[in-house]
């Protein structure tokens, strides 16, 4: 089956963040996350692709399992797939995928739980790395707080390399309000700054921890700064001016983890 005009407009009108908004559905390119959606309880709800890939056995076998769970297989022009893909080299494939929504209450927080919040990080590339790093190292939950750059932004969906299916992800989360009645739950609430007076590795591990990290221009807020316990500092021992702050959730979620399965989870 050949790709609709129907189909067409839905793919081209999704590239708006209004219209994902509310039709609450995003376009992901590439084999390498469409396989992701397969390792996750996503829906996918069509997939267009090019005639070539539909009898090689590699990518049929993918095609077929994601018409077993339901996605409708269609086949799309060279012309139309560079019409529609965002990236200069397209890999041969488009998807319609549902987009999930979490809430907090919808979150399973394990033991020692580990918590990232992304306070008004604007780069695309920069909230893809966290999402990415934070399926990595197994974060519990990342909550966005209002004023990050929205998470189906195709530049972020490429940076997560489909990370965005095995993270829980609470969008639009007002920072203070949440932060602080998490401080209430117990969570220890552990801010980053350049200015913080004491390094991040001095920190005892502790239960659960909520990581903040803020924006590459400004930081972490003043108002959420106030509901911190500690607001702690990467060391520098070379010379550069900043650290990209996807660099910086990595680095924090390694030792995090580490210092986590030294201590058993405690």
């Amino acid at each position: 089956m050949k790709v609709s005009k129907a189909d067409i407009r839905l793919f081209r009108t999704l590239s708006q963040k209004k219209v994902r908004q509310t039709e609450r559905k995003f376009i992901l390119e590439g084999w390498r996350a469409l396989k992701e959606v397969l390792n996750s309880s996503s829906k996918v709800e069509t997939v267009a692709v090019l005639s070539r890939y539909l009898e090689d056995p590699d990518y049929k076998a993918i095609l077929s399992k994601l018409a077993e769970r339901g996605a409708s297989i269609k086949e799309l022009s060279e012309i139309e797939l560079n019409e529609l893909a965002d990236t200069v080299h397209a890999q041969g494939v488009l998807a319609v995928v549902h987009q999930k929504s979490y809430t907090l209450d919808s979150v399973r927080f394990g033991p020692a739980a580990m918590v990232v919040a992304v306070d008004a990080v604007s780069d695309p590339g920069n909230l893809g790395s966290i999402v990415r790093s934070s399926d990595w190292f197994d974060v519990d939950a990342l909550l966005l707080g209002r004023g990050c750059v929205d998470l189906y932004n195709d530049k972020v969906l490429r940076s997560t390399v489909g990370s965005i299916f095995h993270v829980p992800i609470v969008e639009s989360v007002d920072l203070p309000g949440t932060l602080g009645m998490m401080k209430d739950q117990g969570f220890v609430i552990v801010a980053f700054s350049g200015d913080g007076k004491q390094a991040y590795t001095t920190l005892e591990p502790r239960g659960h921890s909520i990581f903040v990290f803020g924006s590459e221009a400004h930081g972490v807020s003043r108002e959420v700064r106030s509901v911190a316990d500690v607001v702690v500092r990467i060391p520098r021992y070379g010379k550069a001016d900043s650290l990209n702050v996807g660099v910086a959730c990595g680095i924090v979620l390694a030792h995090a983890r580490a210092e986590r399965e030294n201590t058993k989870g405690v």
